[in-house]
């Protein structure tokens, strides 16, 4: 459970990008970073769900001047996929199909072969009435693995940790909180976090977290 509504606070840590890595895998993640900042100057629009990526859920989250849109996705392929093109929107009314948003605020990050992910759009612009929906498309990549990185909450702190060697650059991490099987509250954030490091950010939640349980999800941005 969380006491306070408004944010969800991660446990203060070290942040550590350095490591022991050769300059050709450097030079990849710089690569895949500007390749990102690039792709976001664009708008997304996704027109037709891609066969790979199954939307299982999507719901609306409001609250005044502010609305959130959770969405549960499945992966139907035996292999991990990432930078997921997604468009969400409301009756009508399409919510991130326009520029200055971030990589990630039109993209899931990663889903685990087989898997499951959870993925989070927030808005300061009030969502219309009109049921919810979601549309993903065919994934940008598709790496061999996916790194792991910790989340946990404890006394209404979450702990992120990244146990690997791989650093992780503009992590999304969402907060969701349920009451029953109703979404009550929802929210975003990013960071970077470094090799073997843990971090703090605020997650801003909007809705009403108190009384529901918190779910966690930190989906990792870089592979190699």
């Amino acid at each position: 459970m969380v006491r306070s509504a408004s944010a969800i606070m991660v446990a203060a840590g070290s942040l550590a990008m350095s490591g022991c890595v050769t300059t050709q895998r450097s030079s990849e993640r710089l690569k895949l970073r500007a390749d990102r900042a690039l792709a976001a100057h664009k708008p997304v629009v996704v027109r037709a769900a891609g066969a790979d990526v199954r939307v299982l859920r999507v719901a609306v989250v409001r609250a005044r001047h502010r609305g959130a849109i959770v969405v549960e996705l499945a992966n139907r392929t035996a292999r991990a996929l990432s930078d997921v093109p997604i468009t969400v929107g409301a009756g009508r009314t399409l919510l991130n199909a326009r520029s200055g948003l971030s990589f990630f605020q039109t993209h899931v990050a990663a889903l685990p072969a087989r898997g499951r992910a959870t993925w989070v759009f927030t808005t300061r612009r009030r969502i219309p009435r009109g049921r919810p929906f979601a549309r993903a498309g065919d994934a940008v990549r598709s790496p061999a693995s996916l790194p792991r990185v910790e989340a946990a909450l404890s006394e209404g702190r979450v702990q992120l940790h990244n146990a690997t060697s791989i650093p992780q650059y503009g992590l999304p991490v969402y907060a969701i909180a349920r009451r029953g099987a109703r979404y009550v509250a929802a929210g975003a954030a990013t960071l970077d976090l470094g090799s073997g490091a843990t971090a703090a950010v605020d997650i801003p939640l909007v809705g009403a977290a108190r009384g529901g349980a918190i779910e966690l999800e930190a989906l990792p941005t870089i592979y190699r």
